[in-house]
C-alpha cells in the first residue's frame, strides 16, 4: 500500500521542524535525515560512536509519542574524489546504515558527489561494499539523483546499476531534482521498472508518473518535502489514498 511520508530537502533542517510538518500534513510517516539524527542524539550528551547511545533509545520513543514512524534515513552525502575519503566516507555510511536499523528505519538513501568521474567511479567501489553490509543489517538501500551529481542522468543510473551489479540496490527517484536536470520525471519512472524504492515528489506529472510506477507494482513511500508546505502534502497524500 502506498504511503505519504514527511522529509525536509535540507538535511540541517532542525528535527522538530520536521515532526511539525508531519503533524500539520496528517502524515504518519518521515525520513529522517543523518545530520538531523546526529544533532538530535548528541543533545543527550557524548558521541553518537555506537549502537547503545542513550539517545537514540530518546529518539525512538520521542518519535513514537508523535505518532510518527521512521521509514528511512538520509545518509551523509558520499562525494569521495581520493582513496582516503573513499574509505573513510565508505566506514561512515556503514556506522549509518547500522544506527538506521537500531532506529528502526528500514530504509537508507544515499546521494552522490559531484559530477566528476573519479566520484562515479569510488561510488560503484562503494556500494558494491555497502549493499552487502544493508543486506547483513537487513535495510533496502537506493541511490538519489540529484542535479549537478555523479548520478545526474538516466545513463548514468543505468550505469551505476549495470556496474554495481546487484539488483538489491534501488532508486530513490527525485523528480524535481530530475525537472532540474532536464530529465522528464515520468521517462525516469519508466526507466527502471521493478528498481523504484521510493518517489520525492513535485507537482509534475504527479498522478501519471504515480500510475506508471504503480502499475510496475511500485508500493512506495511518497516522499513529500517540507519547504511544499502542509497544504500540498496534504493534496499528494489523498492522491496517494485514492491509487
Amino acid at each position: 500500500m502506498l504511503a505519504a511520508a514527511a522529509y525536509a530537502q535540507d538535511p540541517l533542517t532542525p528535527l522538530d521542524d520536521l515532526l511539525r510538518f508531519a503533524r500539520d500534513a496528517g502524515l504518519a510517516h518521515v525520513q529522517l535525515a543523518w545530520e538531523q539524527v546526529a544533532r538530535s542524539v548528541l543533545t543527550s550528551g557524548g558521541g553518537l560512536s555506537h549502537l547503545h547511545h542513550p539517545g537514540l533509545d530518546a529518539l525512538r520513543e520521542r518519535l513514537g509519542e508523535a505518532g510518527l514512524e521512521p521509514l528511512g534515513l538520509d545518509a551523509a552525502a558520499f562525494d569521495a574524489l581520493d582513496d582516503q575519503t573513499f574509505e573513510r566516507q565508505t566506514d561512515d555510511l556503514y556506522g549509518q546504515m547500522r544506527i538506521a536499523a537500531r532506529l528502526g528505519a528500514p530504509h537508507v538513501t544515499l546521494t552522490a558527489g559531484p559530477r566528476d568521474p573519479a566520484n562515479f567511479a569510488h561510488l560503484v567501489d562503494a556500494l558494491k561494499r555497502l549493499t552487502v553490509l544493508a543486506e547483513r543489517v537487513g535495510l533496502g538501500i537506493s541511490i538519489r539523483n540529484l542535479c549537478d551529481s555523479s548520478v545526474e542522468q538516466l545513463d548514468d543510473l543505468h550505469r551505476l546499476f549495470h556496474q554495481v551489479g546487484v539488483r538489491s540496490l534501488t532508486l530513490d527517484l527525485d523528480m524535481a531534482a530530475f525537472q532540474a536536470a532536464v530529465v522528464n520525471p515520468y521517462d525516469a519512472a519508466i526507466s527502471f521498472p521493478g528498481r523504484i524504492a521510493r518517489v520525492r515528489v513535485c507537482d509534475v506529472n504527479l498522478s501519471v508518473t504515480l500510475a506508471a510506477l504503480q502499475r510496475d507494482g511500485f508500493t512506495g513511500p511518497v516522499l513529500v518535502a517540507l519547504d511544499d508546505g502542509p497544504a500540498w502534502a496534504q493534496d499528494v497524500a489523498r492522491t496517494v489514498d485514492r491509487m
